[in-house]
């Protein structure tokens, strides 16, 4: 069965309106209306990216802290080894982009798709979410999942080695994504999964829970 909910609004761009960033950017982070393309390895500070088209960017080993991101699209780009903490997000695209070991600790997120990334040995954590947040055709191996997980969307990915550590998962619908070899899936209670998915994970929720299978 596929999952339930509405797409998450998309960023609101124009393209032909955006301008090139021909400068560093420095720790008072202030991007509006602007293409990015470059490499901005290691760069740490705080402040706001606003009305962004990121396309083929390296933002690698990043820190920012505290970030303001509203419609952001971030495509063919990498993440690797960032620490984005103190995150309020609405409206952000991220697509086939590498996102290994990338932690993200949100505030809040509103209407977020993430698609055909590879976010592994990473970290996520949402205190609050609204809106529709969807993960599309990504890997989770070793990466932990945690905070408010109510109405997310796993929608064919690869949660293996994932760890979740949930606060609240109301209709976090994880059908059609792969579970098994996943970890703390106990905490995801009112989460949404299908009965094939039910029946291969028997075992391990049973263990879980602290059960004795004899």
């Amino acid at each position: 069965m596929p999952p339930t909910g509405t797409a998450p609004r998309p960023p609101q761009l124009d393209l032909d309106l955006l301008e090139p960033v021909d400068e560093p950017i420095d720790d008072e982070i202030d991007l509006y209306r602007n293409h990015l393309t470059g490499s901005y390895v290691g760069v740490a500070g705080r402040g706001e990216i606003a009305t962004v088209y990121a396309d083929g960017a390296d933002f690698t080993g990043t820190k920012f802290e505290p970030l303001d991101v509203s419609d952001v699209r971030i495509e063919r780009s990498d993440l690797a080894g960032a620490r984005w903490e103190g995150v309020s997000a609405r409206r952000l695209e991220i697509a086939d982009s590498r996102l290994v070991g990338w932690r993200l600790i949100a505030t809040f997120a509103e209407d977020v798709l993430i698609t055909g990334s590879r976010w592994d040995n990473g970290g996520l954590y949402v205190r609050r979410a609204k809106g529709s947040i969807v993960f599309r055709d990504c890997t989770f191996a070793g990466t932990t999942l945690r905070g408010d997980l109510s109405g997310f969307v796993f929608d064919n990915c690869d949660l293996a080695g994932a760890e979740f550590g949930a606060d609240a998962a109301r209709k976090c619908d994880l059908r059609g994504s792969r579970l098994e070899g996943a970890r703390g899936l106990a905490t995801l209670r009112g989460a949404l999964i299908s009965s094939d998915q039910a029946i291969a994970l028997a075992d391990v929720l049973a263990a879980e829970l602290g059960f004795t299978i004899s």
